[in-house]
């Protein structure tokens, strides 16, 4: 079983940055130091930018927490940023990176269109693409040999957001054949993707849809689609969303007097700060679906747990707040990525190395902070990928599933009337 390497991490806590030591060698007779280049792109500007700029910061943290601990068999990573807030300036970075800084691998992104456009090009190019958040499903059904994906696919996601939906049914005393669900998701490939899961788990669990609605997430008022969930009468809601409809959606739930005994938010809709901000007392009891991002450290390997708790110090230093989801993704898909692919490749100049040590990637469940392990399957995809619950509780996100991740237990369910909150 090939585990997690943690030589890159010896004594971090006490790694010194060593540039400006050399101060008795003359700057122009300097070597340059030989450095390994890495393309990351994210939507940092744009309406995806703050969750872009929150996946930035995860990669760029793991890249120089191994660079201070000495890079990869003495080079340093060199990260060459692009910005790319939709799919035109995808496909224009993404060849930049590519053709003139002649990056070997590329990693990112926060929004699937992007991510599909990127690993379709680093595909063709044989350029290494390393997907650590987008989850539409098309990105590893393409039979492309050089793409991995380390987060959870779309209708995985979704079958595990209707089982999490079976289970808190059962804990409020609702026959999972007899409850009903309805579904509501933005009309990207994002939404849709995890739809499809939801679908198909709930077939085969014998619960039924009464609603299944796509809507357009740049829409600035959310009513009509709050309209159809209470017209529904559904027991259950999943609904996937962005930030800004996210919140818009709890905001008209509130004036419109509109509470289903569960409510399941999935995506950074339900798990940004800034729907805590925005909703204040609102958003106490509402419940998100994604990674956690809220790690039990005592649950992990000493050494991953000295550098999440690094890691979640230089992010709030960078930020201003705690880490989310999407933060820790980037930060530990980067991490993987340096330390267990491209350090057993011994570099990025041999894509067939990578692409083997990919492949040989065995981590079991819970070893990663969003309590998740690696095991790629002949797809790319990593099926030990994992969601869990988690929950708005006095202002904060808390984790209240799966037990081993859980660091709170659920209030408010089933949820109850706005004037009883």
């Amino acid at each position: 079983m090939k585990k997690l390497s943690w030589f890159l991490i010896l004594m971090l806590a006490s790694v010194t940055v060593l540039s400006g030591c050399s101060s008795s060698t003359p700057a122009n007779t300097a070597k340059p130091a030989e450095v390994i280049k890495i393309g990351v792109i994210q939507p940092r500007s744009g309406p995806l930018a703050v969750s872009g700029e929150d996946s930035y910061w995860g990669t760029k943290i793991a890249i120089d927490m191994v660079n201070e601990a000495g890079g990869i068999k003495g080079k340093k990573i060199e990260a060459v940023v692009a910005d790319v807030p939709n799919a035109g300036a995808a496909q224009n970075e993404v060849n930049r990176l590519i053709q003139n800084e002649k990056v070997k691998v590329i990693t990112g992104i926060y929004g699937s269109a992007m991510a599909e456009v990127a690993a379709g090009i680093c595909n063709r190019n044989e350029v290494l693409y390393w997907e650590h958040i987008s989850v539409t499903d098309r990105l590893t059904k393409q039979g492309y040999k050089s793409v991995f994906r380390m987060h959870i696919n779309g209708s995985l996601f979704g079958e595990q957001a209707a089982q999490i939906a079976e289970s808190y049914a059962k804990k409020i005393g609702l026959d999972p054949t007899k409850a009903t669900v309805a579904v509501v998701s933005e009309n990207g490939d994002f939404g849709k993707s995890i739809a499809a899961g939801v679908d198909a788990y709930t077939k085969k669990a014998g619960t039924k849809i009464v609603l299944n609605e796509l809507y357009d997430s740049k829409t600035t008022d959310t009513s009509p689609i709050v309209l159809k969930l209470k017209a529904s009468n559904a027991d259950i809601v999943i609904a996937t969303s962005y930030i800004n409809d996210g919140i818009d959606i709890t905001k008209k739930s509130k004036v419109l007097d509109y509470s289903p005994k569960i409510f399941l938010g999935i995506g950074s809709g339900y798990g940004l700060a800034a729907y805590g901000k925005s909703l204040e007392k609102d958003a106490e009891g509402m419940i998100d679906l994604d990674p956690t991002s809220t790690p039990v450290l005592k649950n992990l390997d000493p050494n991953m747990a000295k550098a999440v708790e690094e890691f979640q110090k230089r992010f709030k230093a960078a930020r201003g707040y705690d880490s989310p989801t999407v933060g820790y993704l980037a930060w530990q898909a980067t991490w993987v990525l340096l330390n267990n692919v491209i350090a057993t490749a011994g570099g990025t100049d041999n894509l067939a190395a990578m692409i083997k040590a990919a492949k040989e990637l065995d981590i079991k469940v819970g070893s990663l902070p969003t309590g998740a392990g690696v095991k790629f399957d002949e797809s790319g995809q990593n099926t030990r990928a994992v969601i869990s619950a988690m929950q708005w509780q006095k202002g904060k996100l808390v984790t209240i599933y799966p037990d081993y991740l859980a660091n709170a237990q659920g209030i408010m369910i089933p949820l109850p009337a706005w004037n009883k909150r």
